[in-house]
């Protein structure tokens, strides 16, 4: 016989490890930062912190949808982790319900009836930027910024929708911009806009901000062909900061490495096996490009076929061969998509169901948040063990996802866990060294 009569239980009994790292970030305290509240104080049963600490922690630990919180409300693991075991008033839950949530989702420009928490979306854009420097104890000597867009299918009628030829569905079109697993920018933008052209305006954000602290950081731009636009590319080569981007072929480019080409084929031809060859020239378009750049192309034959790739980059001849530059550096930006898998399968950030831009945009910052507070906890307390390379979702269902009895007495809350779970090594190793962290804070 199987009934929910276990008394005060949780399945989340991890969350006591994101609420330490959350401490240690200040993660929440300093995104309810960024908005600001025009509530009457004496109606006010919870504080915007308290409302983004819910949210975040509530995508970390795998409830993506607000009417989730209708029943987390009353969850006294979640009500440990924010600080509040009861309600304020009478008739009041610990935390917060469905409705609040969606409230302070949905704010506007300006505060009306109904919403009035005011989101300030150029400080949150900032904020991410921030998080990643504050990690640093002192400035690296070189970092590497990978830009990439990304579908987020709609299904409604949203505000922007629009039909991308490529994807062939209905769709926004977010920009990421990551700096090796750390999430420094995710802007939604409509899939009617080039994001080659609008990655321009993020990136000088994210530079300008990086440099007033880091001036002497070497900053290297890295994404595919559909980011190599001359205006991204002289603002890049105006400002100092290399950039290394694919670069779509053509005939012009096929004919210009085509002795390249007929020796990889014979040796192809000869071997039997694939054969790659590579080579380094400097290039203009017709008519797209202002100035002469350097191109590195891949040539390469594989059963037969023509496998023909090209980058071109700000990087100069005695930094690096071709090869190493195309296989090594340029190929690295493959990574990245998998940082983006994790955003959406993991941490939800296509639940941009919202009817404006706006909303969904706030949508998207949330669940970046928790991102960046799964992968902080990862490395401050998960190194050296079987989760250490592991993906949020696995962090999450190996690590967070616990069943718990909580008992409250006067002076102690007591959280009994199962003796059979498989990971109580690792959530003990990470209970420590986040303690110690949280100390020395």
């Amino acid at each position: 016989m199987a009934r929910f009569d276990g008394g005060r239980m949780s399945s989340d009994g991890g969350v006591i490890l994101v609420k330490q790292a959350d401490d240690i970030l200040g993660l929440s305290r300093r995104f309810a930062a960024c908005f600001r509240d025009e509530r009457h104080p004496g109606f006010v049963e919870y504080r915007v912190e308290d409302l983004v600490r819910q949210r975040i922690m509530g995508l970390a630990l795998g409830y993506e949808d607000l009417n989730d919180h209708d029943a987390l409300r009353h969850d006294l693991i979640f009500g440990l982790a924010s600080g509040r075991l009861s309600g304020g008033r009478a008739n009041c839950a610990a935390l917060a319900g469905k409705s609040t949530l969606n409230r302070l989702e949905r704010s506007g420009h300006k505060a009306d009836r109904y919403c009035r928490i005011i989101a300030d979306h150029e400080a949150l854009a900032t904020l991410f930027v921030t998080l990643y420097m504050d990690r640093h104890d002192r400035a690296p000597a070189r970092i590497v910024l990978d830009v990439d867009a990304t579908d987020d299918r709609i299904h409604g009628h949203q505000e922007g929708r629009a039909f991308h030829g490529y994807y062939g569905h209905n769709c926004y079109l977010p920009l990421y911009i990551f700096c090796g697993d750390h999430l420094l920018s995710a802007t939604l933008r409509t899939a009617d806009r080039d994001p080659g052209k609008e990655a321009l305006a993020d990136i000088r954000r994210i530079v300008e901000q990086i440099r007033s602290r880091w001036p002497r950081v070497r900053i290297l731009v890295r994404g595919d062909s559909g980011f190599a636009r001359d205006s991204l590319m002289t603002w890049c080569e105006d400002n100092h900061v290399d950039f290394l981007f694919g670069l779509a072929g053509n005939t012009r480019l096929y004919d210009r490495i085509a002795s390249l080409s007929a020796e990889v084929r014979d040796e192809a031809a000869t071997t039997g096996r694939a054969a790659r060859g590579f080579a380094s020239f400097d290039w203009i378009t017709k008519d797209s490009w202002t100035r002469r750049r350097r191109v590195v192309a891949k040539a390469e034959w594989r059963h037969g076929n023509r496998y023909h790739r090209f980058i071109v980059t700000t990087l100069p001849q005695g930094m690096s061969d071709p090869r190493h530059l195309y296989e090594q550096i340029y190929c690295a930006r493959g990574d990245m998509e998998n940082r983006i898998k994790e955003c959406q399968l993991d941490l939800f950030s296509d639940r941009t169901s919202s009817h404006t831009i706006r909303a969904n945009q706030l949508r998207l910052w949330f669940s970046a948040a928790a991102y960046v507070l799964l992968t902080a906890l990862q490395k401050m307390a998960l190194g050296q063990t079987s989760l250490e390379k592991a993906t949020c979702g696995t962090i999450r269902a190996r690590l967070l996802k616990i069943a718990t009895r909580v008992t409250l007495s006067v002076r102690r809350i007591v959280l009994s866990m199962p003796d059979m779970f498989p990971c109580q090594h690792e959530f003990a190793l990470a209970h420590a060294r986040l303690r110690r962290l949280r100390q020395a804070v």
